[in-house]
């Protein structure tokens, strides 16, 4: 039997079922999911895009030109409540991020790695034994990153107290 997970947005006026198990789930602590979240970043986890079915009311979309890549992101939201539910990609155009918080529940996935540390904000921790990138998993090219693990819990950032 294929794993299911379903979820939706703060008002219910979207939801969406998500089949089999996710690509990956990482967390970003990049500038563009820093203002996107407002918070210090976003969890995600991959699907490929015809692996999720949304229902309910017609999400909105937001596009903005990645600083990294020229390419657009694309970030779906309920129009009703504001929740960003996905994001989708220019560059990938067959992965479909769908927002950790936004599943019924969102321990059923757990984070593999951390991205875009090198902009993370003070008072994040990084986890042990996690894959932790300074920046993204791969580079430009498609070539894989080498990440760094931590034998204890670290500061991403010391503080600018």
């Amino acid at each position: 039997m294929t794993t299911q997970r379903v979820g939706g947005c703060l008002c219910g006026s979207v939801r969406f079922v998500a089949q089999g198990e996710p690509i990956r789930t990482l967390q970003c602590h990049c500038r563009f999911c820093q203002r996107m979240t407002g918070s210090t970043s976003y969890a995600e986890s991959m699907y490929a895009v015809d692996a999720v079915r949304f229902s309910g009311e017609p999400m909105a979309q937001y596009s903005h030109r990645s600083e990294g890549s020229s390419k657009q992101v694309h970030v779906h939201f309920c129009p009703k409540c504001g929740t960003t539910l996905s994001l989708t990609f220019e560059r990938w155009p067959e992965y479909r991020a769908i927002s950790r918080g936004a599943f019924d529940d969102p321990n059923s996935v757990s984070i593999s790695s951390h991205i875009w540390t090198s902009s993370a904000q003070t008072g994040v921790v990084l986890p042990a034994g996690t894959d932790c990138f300074q920046l993204a998993r791969a580079d430009l090219a498609g070539s894989p990153q080498t990440p760094e693990r931590f034998d204890e819990p670290q500061m991403a950032r010391a503080s600018n107290a």
